[in-house]
């Protein structure tokens, strides 16, 4: 009797995926305290696409600057398709290339950087005006054992591994929490795991993605041993009810 149940809280067991390993941030910190974050601007690289846009009071000069403008907004708002079209992409030697202000290096820039640069330039010609740069390629990708996987552009340059788990509708129950990233770098890909679980996380300096970045959820091993499309809840209670007659009959 004592080994059929052991077996049965065994199976039990097997269905459940630990608490501890389900939970994110979970190192208790006293109320108030603060993790430092450090978050890392963004290098721009050749290959990179940047939406720019000078802005003036001037209606001549800003259509003279602005010129694919017309074309971007074709509809309403711009699509990604269309920044993607006529965006300035930074070409193998870190240039941009813009009406009348010409070229302007741009690579291992960050993008207030690269403004600060754009407006010097434009500065030399119009007086007033304002530059604004945009990242247009920022896109991530999250797949695995997420409710939603796909690719998802980012309109925020602070956006975290958290951030992509939640536009991907966050992990499955079996998702590992050990979540794995790579980076695209000039040298070929970097393989890198996030433990989601730990507060720590959020001073790595993989916490903030990148433009490029997949984010991958392994299934847990309950999963991948097959656990998960076992009918528990079935064989639980037949066995549960299975031992209630034998001890039953046995009295």
């Amino acid at each position: 009797m004592k080994n059929r149940i052991y077996l049965l809280f065994f199976l039990f067991l097997a269905a459940c995926a630990p608490h501890r390993e389900m939970v994110y941030l979970q190192d208790k910190t006293n109320a108030g305290d603060q993790m430092e974050v450090n978050p890392v601007d963004y290098r721009i690289k050749p290959g990179d696409i940047l939406h720019i846009r000078v802005m003036t009071l001037d209606k001549e000069s800003r259509e003279m600057y602005n010129a694919d403008d017309a074309r971007l907004t074709t509809g309403g708002t711009g699509s990604n398709a269309n920044f993607y079209i006529y965006g300035y992409s930074v070409d193998s030697q870190g240039f941009v290339h813009l009406p009348v202000v010409g070229a302007v290096p741009v690579s291992e820039k960050s993008l207030e950087e690269a403004q600060l640069a754009i407006q010097e330039k434009v500065d030399l010609d119009l007086v007033g005006a304002t530059v604004n740069v945009k990242m247009v390629n920022f896109s991530v990708t999250v797949l695995g054992e997420v409710k939603s996987p796909g690719t998802y552009y980012v309109y925020d340059n602070k956006f975290t591994i958290l951030d992509a788990l939640g536009v991907a509708g966050d992990l499955t129950e079996y998702g590992n929490r050990n979540v794995n990233l790579v980076r695209k770098t000039e040298n070929g890909l970097d393989f890198h795991t996030v433990d989601i679980t730990s507060r720590a996380m959020v001073s790595s300096e993989f916490y903030y993605l990148q433009p490029g970045d997949l984010v991958y959820v392994e299934p847990q091993k309950v999963k991948r041993l097959g656990f998960s499309q076992f009918p528990f809840a079935l064989i639980f209670s037949t066995i549960s009810t299975t031992l209630l007659l034998i001890n039953f009959f046995n009295n």
